[in-house]
């Protein structure tokens, strides 16, 4: 992370790509979230017309509040003039929050896919171990893509940060901040469907274990 005191003018076509990330995880989020209203397995809760499954439900509006926020951050770092140039560090923040919102959709998508795989397993006995091979390479493959988008993506970006170190530093803990409270608020998803399921988690065990959420796939 060098030091930069130059006047950072990043072209706008840099943002753009990022707004298509965006708008595309936007899209699968919402056809997603349609999907699980269709779904009859889930927690049944008298006086809701449709299951819920909190898990998975929570994780994909908590990306599509994620991808609205960084949409407008990457908005709000283009200057407006006649070039338009990303000026602000907002740019280098937008980055982040993208990263955390593309987590949460494959959190939505590969963790209650574990479940229903287990639970397939068990029906099928005859092809446990086929079921079981499928199950390490697809949870697997989702976990590295987990951990890509929330630890690897957001440390190159920090990396290759062409504003002031002062402003990389104090984002990049912002961002570490932000990542924790979203643990915690998993382990209170986590807490819901236990009263059903499992026992609670301890509270900073079930942060710690959020903060490599795919272990718990």
């Amino acid at each position: 992370m060098s030091e930069n005191r130059q006047p950072v003018r990043v072209f706008i076509n840099v943002m753009r790509a990022r707004l298509t990330v965006i708008g595309f995880n936007i899209a699968i989020v919402s056809f997603q979230i349609a999907q699980l209203y269709q779904a009859s397995d889930g927690l049944r809760v008298p006086g809701v017309g449709h299951a819920l499954h909190v898990g998975a439900d929570m994780a994909l509006f908590m990306s599509l509040a994620l991808s609205m926020i960084a949409l407008m951050v990457f908005i709000m770092s283009s200057s407006i003039d006649e070039l338009g140039f990303c000026t602000h560090w907002s740019l280098f923040a937008g980055d982040l929050l993208m990263y955390l919102a593309l987590a949460h959709t494959l959190s939505g998508f590969f963790g209650p896919l574990a479940s229903s795989m287990d639970i397939v397993a068990g029906k099928l006995t005859d092809k446990a171990s086929e079921l079981f091979i499928l199950k390490v390479a697809t949870i697997g493959m989702g976990g590295i893509g987990w951990f890509m988008a929330v630890y690897v993506g957001p440390l190159v970006s920090l990396l290759r940060s062409p504003f002031q170190r002062r402003i990389n530093i104090l984002i990049g803990i912002a961002y570490l901040v932000v990542l924790v409270v979203l643990c915690w608020v998993n382990v209170q998803m986590v807490r819901v469907e236990a009263a059903v399921a499992a026992d609670e988690p301890g509270l900073i065990f079930g942060i710690l274990r959020e903060m490599v959420q795919p272990l718990r796939w």
